[in-house]
């Protein structure tokens, strides 16, 4: 499954996206990635990652796809003859014959350029802005690294990979939020984080999205029926407030502790959360093909130029070459 986690600032998004990536990776032993599309680059630390865990011998720390998208680009075009110095990949082009089309778990040099495990869990970052981004560049031209990684890069079962995303609604300019199986918005019982969570919800309604909620620091049960009042709909999932997630957080600690030291109170609300992830229905290639290339057409027709369709390979199916448990 590939998963995405929305939140207002402070609401614990990113918290919750280390929770269920080492949760997934410990107790369920599945193969997880993790992508930080966050600029503030929180993920890694709350993952416990010191340092030396981003130092990978020669080769130095791990690269930044957002800041490396020639590379990422040339790497997943392949030998793809509709991709060409006139007609460039750009980041809603879908794959076609001689593009890379690769399972999360095989072996690939996308790993040993942007990937560092940190006990057990993979983790890539899109990256901060650079000297060279000053007033020339918003943060969506490099969030576009993840749509042409995620088109490229898929999980097979007992897979998945989970995206921290930046905080905010920027993500509705692009088709980001379809590629995903399952779409975690986190909201804390706060006026500011409930008064964040409708309007955020307004639009992904609007945009054709579904949501999952998930209530966080959470004392009680008042507490979530103030959030499900305001939201005017049930809330998916809670996590308790609990001095776990205090210490995950804590300056006196040289890393944060891992999800194996939680509570029972902790694992039991992350146990639910990942039984209901798992309910979510297996991939249909047919409906991600005809979302990837409607969403080509409409970027063609919109800024980049009608003369981008011809980068659509008719009739082709990029997953076949692939061999999935999942069928295609």
């Amino acid at each position: 499954m590939k998963l995405a986690v929305y939140g207002k600032g402070g609401s614990g998004k990113t918290t919750l996206s280390a929770s269920l990536l080492q949760f997934l990776s410990y107790f369920c032993n599945f193969h997880v990635l993790g992508i930080d599309g966050d600029h503030n680059l929180h993920l890694a630390s709350e993952l416990g990652a010191t340092e030396t865990d981003m130092q990978r011998g020669e080769q130095g720390t791990a690269l930044d796809i957002g800041n490396d998208l020639d590379w990422l680009r040339a790497y997943f075009a392949g030998n793809n003859p509709r991709i060409t110095p006139d007609l460039p990949m750009i980041k809603t082009t879908p794959p076609g014959e001689g593009s890379r089309v690769l399972k999360l778990s095989e072996p690939a040099e996308w790993r040993q350029r942007y990937a560092t495990v940190i006990d057990g869990v993979e983790l890539i970052r899109v990256g901060d802005f650079t000297s060279d981004d000053y007033r020339k560049k918003c943060y969506h031209s490099k969030t576009g690294a993840i749509e042409i990684f995620l088109k490229h890069v898929w999980e097979d079962s007992n897979e998945a990979i989970i995206v921290d995303m930046s905080a905010g609604k920027d993500v509705f300019a692009s088709p980001l939020p379809t590629l995903f199986d399952g779409n975690i918005y986190v909201v804390k019982p706060t006026r500011k984080s409930v008064n964040n969570a409708v309007d955020f919800l307004s639009h992904a309604k609007n945009f054709g999205v579904s949501m999952l909620v998930v209530a966080t620091d959470i004392s009680n049960c008042q507490e979530v029926a103030a959030i499900e009042s305001q939201l005017e709909r049930p809330v998916d999932g809670i996590i308790p407030h609990d001095p776990f997630f205090m210490q995950r957080d804590s300056l006196l600690l040289s890393r944060p502790p891992h999800v194996r030291e939680a509570s029972f109170a902790v694992l039991d609300a992350l146990y639910n959360l990942t039984d209901l992830l798992r309910q979510l229905p297996l991939h249909d290639w047919d409906k991600i093909l005809t979302r990837m290339l409607y969403h080509h057409e409409e970027t063609a027709a919109s800024w980049a130029g009608n003369k981008f369709n011809e980068q659509i390979h008719p009739g082709f199916n990029p997953f076949k070459q692939v061999k999935f448990k999942v069928s295609v």
